[in-house]
């Protein structure tokens, strides 16, 4: 077997290894809907999140209270209210802002 041909079996060995071991740009709480998954973030701060992925809306709880969000522009999920901002993502990168200040920052799926 030539070196190309080992080297190309091994990346693609590695890509396969690498796309089964992600979310596929899901979120966790995205991937898990129906089942709360708490969210921890910096300053020690943490909120639970239920994704319904048949109404694309997300319940939060949170310190400051709960609300049901819709999911609109960019992918964001919004209260009817305009108060609570959710941003899902993978990663450290959820954001839960309230009442137009980033509350809950750098956050952690648990």
């Amino acid at each position: 077997m030539s070196t190309l041909k080992i080297l190309a079996t091994a990346a693609t060995a590695i890509f396969l290894i690498a796309g089964c071991a992600t979310s596929g740009g899901k979120s966790a709480a995205e991937a898990t809907p129906g089942k709360f998954v708490t969210y921890n973030c910096e300053g020690k701060k943490s909120f639970s999140v239920r994704f319904d992925a048949e109404n694309g809306t997300a319940r939060i709880r949170t310190h400051e209270g709960s609300a049901e969000l819709s999911k609109g522009a960019r992918g964001l999920y919004r209260d009817d209210g305009g108060e609570w901002i959710l941003t899902l993502a993978d990663g450290n990168g959820t954001e839960l802002v309230y009442k137009s200040k980033a509350v809950y920052k750098n956050c952690t799926a648990q």
